[in-house]
């Protein structure tokens, strides 16, 4: 009896499995647990029935290749439109070497047109207004069909993307035979337009056609200096067995004047073409380099699996599904072992490839090192009896399905999240991460490897991590690449390696790998876009056999490397210890400074001035930051990203605070302005306050003069910190003003009525106060006057009631009270206290209001009556008498 049903647990493959048998009574074991079970297989043995596990599913029995249902069609976002169908190339390569393009001076840069309005659409491919992954479906849209044949007269060419990895989001015609072209950004960003994957037909034969990129986001490239694009002729292909050529002429990449858009100076930059097509009514298609989609990727594992003897070396399980629901694959290569104790003797590689989707050479070295690893040859042999290959072909299916150049899904560079523990927004790093933790506490792993592409450096050369503060590791990161280089001479360049480890790359593979799993070798091999500047290869560009050539390349230096005589490896070390203690040497004594005797150069303390040319730095490096959270959760606000203040030209600083000090020059206290512009003013003191108020509505630098000189004249001492830009001990008058805006909101709505009446209240006080200063009287009628001095008791004034001559009384037209009369009379009664005990009581009611607003003339007089209390005897103060009465 045997039962195949899949455990639900997903058990670690382990190759040259035994069959282990275990013998259980079947008593022990539910029947509805025997109904659900996936891999055992149940034998019987004299009566007795006893289970085993079955073997392990290789790669053609867990997914049927051979029939093409939706089951084994890639998933895309509901908003990314795709036909049914996408054409198959052919992988032939050119008989002849392709030379690296040299520029022309003489090339017209076109004037850009369409941001303008100009020029017709011919094709338009724009994604939905979603923001961020919601829903995924499985192949074409439903109902999509291409675009209808043109008329035979009409020879506008027919553009088409809505294929597996393609990208052209819109076509302008902006001539019979002139097309500017905009690529489609990173899907749920705005930026990274790098890869570009389109197709065109209905061109004329013999006709120059010229097409323009103008939206692309890096300031230099390889185009325009030795880098052509790609172009794929289906009739080519079908008639003369032609696969992709580089095409193309009158190639410039510059700089154009349409500004990006939330960027002050910084602009789109653009590439141009022109090019003859052979044939008329043809398809052509034209890339950034040569494609290699996912489904490619599938068709390649479901060729290995068509090979009996490779699928016995070969599994596979699916690894994790990416956040559209596409199967990543995870390949474990590795000969049977013996035992179980000999397998796990084994140490292990780590190989991934195409986190960042446009970088499609990668895959191309993917497959040549897998096609290495599962043919018949001694060495790929050898590799399989020592160690145990752990690949990932692709980390990044989603971006390579939608036609991404960097981001997957979640809106940001996989390759800057490993860090990062988000399982759902990141599901392939964190099981890739998660994968390699297993296999480092179960074996040895002797190599990390991530497989890139590069687009602004020739050759292929290697990013590395290096740790010189350990001598025993000190240049052991460096072997493997001198190694390679010394395989791969006209392919791989050991100078343009580099190993330091920048902050900005804490979150990539091979930093996490290296740094958190512990794995000493941890690097990044990464491929030019164009090609070679070494040896014979001088000047040519690189086609998909040299792509594959570095994966053999890279196997048979890892046979090289691990190889039990270690003599190369000892070699290579001593070679790299004596090139960099003469480089130490060499600068040290450029820098003036000795080494002391005995010491050995490469024991020095590395400093600022020797880092620069003794420490690589990774700076180089092909990458845009795109870091950060994903883009679901910056949308709904979850995240708030900490941004960094823009720095002002010191002519922009000027005009803020030019700005600042007009917003604040109006909204000062008027009837502050107007009293102390007042004083000592015959005729102004004469008019009424707010006669004063509305000649004075503006204030300037004399209205702080006439406050000192008004405050000198009565023999006081202005505080040094009163001033009119400067007031209430130094506070900005703008920073007050945020106080009580503060004050306000928390008070609410019933401080805010007290605070009115008490700033009407702050008009009146000011005007007495200034009046008291200058007139030593308050400012107020007679009806005023007599009911504020009847209100002074008995006792205070020789126990008679206070009463005032008419004669005293004279009244103003103005309605002051006459200073003199009444200040004469006062004294003569003992009543000149009178004045001074008024102001401090309404002092004191000031203080006491919402708006803790005092002005300047009651600071002063604050500062001279402080010992005045309100409700206090009547008792003139003979020493405060001389400084307020003059």
């Amino acid at each position: 009896m045997n039962m195949s049903r899949k455990l639900s647990c997903e058990e670690e493959l382990y190759e040259g499995f035994e069959d282990v048998k275990g013998k259980f009574k079947r008593g022990t074991i539910r029947e509805e647990d025997l109904k659900r079970t996936t891999q055992l297989i149940y034998h019987f043995d004299e009566g007795e029935e006893f289970h085993t596990l079955c073997e392990p599913r290789n790669l053609f029995q867990q997914v049927n290749w051979h029939t093409r249902d939706n089951s084994t069609l890639p998933l895309w976002p509901t908003e990314v439109l795709c036909l049914p169908s996408h054409h198959r190339f052919i992988s032939v390569p050119p008989t002849q070497q392709e030379p690296f393009y040299h520029s022309d001076e003489h090339v017209v840069v076109p004037k850009i047109q369409s941001p303008n309005g100009r020029g017709n659409v011919v094709y338009s491919n724009m994604p939905g207004p979603q923001a961020y992954f919601t829903e995924a479906r499985s192949g074409a849209s439903r109902g999509l069909k291409p675009q209808p044949p043109r008329d035979p007269d009409d020879f506008t060419l027919l553009f088409e993307s809505r294929f597996e990895s393609g990208n052209l989001a819109k076509a302008i015609q902006v001539g019979k035979w002139d097309y500017e072209l905009l690529l489609r950004a990173d899907l749920y960003t705005c930026k990274h337009t790098q890869w570009y994957f389109f197709s065109l037909s209905n061109m004329m034969a013999g006709q120059v056609y010229r097409f323009t990129i103008i939206n692309f986001y890096k300031s230099n490239s390889l185009y325009g200096q030795t880098l052509q694009p790609l172009c794929y002729s289906v009739r080519d292909a079908e008639e003369n067995k032609k696969g992709w050529r580089r095409h193309g002429h009158s190639i410039k990449y510059f700089k154009t004047n349409i500004k990006r858009k939330g960027t002050r100076d910084r602009y789109y930059y653009a590439l141009t073409w022109s090019c003859v097509f052979p044939h008329s009514n043809d398809t052509c298609y034209f890339a950034h380099c040569y494609p290699f989609t996912y489904s490619d990727m599938l068709a390649h594992l479901r060729k290995i699996s068509a090979d009996p003897e490779c699928s016995r070396y070969c599994k596979w399980r699916t690894l994790c599904h990416t956040i559209a629901g596409n199967p990543v694959p995870l390949l474990t290569i590795t000969s049977s072992s013996l035992s179980l104790q000999e397998s796990k003797l084994k140490r292990a590689v780590v190989v991934t490839a195409r986190v960042h989707p446009g970088e499609t050479n990668s895959s191309w070295m993917m497959k040549g090192l897998i096609d290495y690893l599962t043919n018949s040859s001694d060495d790929a042999k050898l590799l399989r009896d020592m160690f145990v290959f752990k690949i990932v072909p692709m980390l990044n299916p989603d971006g390579v399905v939608i036609g991404n150049y960097r981001c997957s899904l979640a809106g940001r560079d996989l390759n800057r999240n490993y860090k990062n523990t988000l399982k759902d927004a990141y599901p392939t790093v964190w099981h890739c991460k998660e994968m390699v933790n297993k296999l480092v506490a179960e074996r040895e792993v002797v190599m990390f490897c991530d497989l890139h592409g590069h687009s602004r450096k020739l050759n292929v050369f290697i990013y590395g991590c290096e740790n010189n503060n350990i001598p025993s590791l000190r240049l052991k990161q460096r072997i493997f690449p001198v190694m390679l280089s010394r395989n791969a001479p006209t392919k791989f360049c050991y100078k343009s390696s580099r190993f330091k480890v920048q902050k900005s790359k804490e979150g990539t593979s091979r930093v996490v790998m290296w740094n958190v799993m512990g794995i000493r070798n941890s690097y990044t091999m990464e491929a030019t876009f164009c090609g070679s500047s070494l040896g014979i290869l001088n000047g040519i560009h690189f086609t998909t056999v040299d792509l594959e050539a570095m994966g053999y390349h890279f196997c048979d230096t890892l046979l090289d490397y691990c190889d039990p005589d270690q003599t190369k490896v000892t070699t290579i070390l001593q070679q790299l210890e004596d090139q960099r203690r003469e480089l130490i040497c060499t600068k040290m004594a450029a820098l003036g400074r000795e080494i002391p005797d005995g010491m050995d150069p490469l024991d020095i303390t590395i400093d600022s001035e020797l880092e620069s040319d003794l420490e690589s730095s990774d700076g180089g490096s092909d990458s845009s930051v795109s870091d950060g959270p994903p883009v679901h959760m910056v949308d709904n606000r979850m995240y708030k990203k900490k941004t960094k203040k823009k720095l002002c030209s010191r002519k922009e600083q000027g005009k803020e605070r030019y700005q600042l000090h007009m917003t604040h020059k109006s909204t000062v206290t008027k009837p502050l302005a107007a009293i102390t512009m007042a004083t000592h003013d015959k005729e102004s003191s004469n008019k009424p306050v707010a006669a004063a108020m509305e000649e004075s509505a503006t204030p300037s630098e004399s209205t702080a003069h006439t406050v000192e000189r008004s405050c000198s004249e009565v023999g006081i001492t202005p505080v040094p910190s009163v001033t009119f830009r400067n007031r209430n001990g130094g506070i900005p008058i703008f920073t007050q003003e945020r106080i009580e805006e503060r004050q306000r909101k928390k008070s609410g709505s019933s401080t805010s009525i007290a605070l009115e009446s008490s700033l009407q209240q702050l008009v009146h006080l000011e005007a007495v106060t200034q009046d008291y200063i200058t007139n030593g009287l308050p400012h107020a009628s007679v009806h005023d006057l007599h009911k504020e001095l009847h209100r002074i008791p008995n006792n205070h004034v020789g126990g008679e009631a206070t009463t005032i001559h008419s004669d005293v009384m004279t009244v103003l037209p103005d309605g002051h009270v006459s200073r003199s009369h009444v200040l004469l009379e006062a004294e003569q009664q003992g009543r000149g206290s009178f004045t001074s005990q008024y102001v401090a009581n309404h002092l004191q009611d000031l203080i006491a209001s919402p708006s803790g607003i005092v002005p300047t003339t009651v600071s002063i007089a604050m500062h001279e009556m402080s010992d005045l209390k309100p409700g206090g005897p009547w008792k003139l103060n003979r020493n405060k008498k001389s400084k307020v009465i003059s």
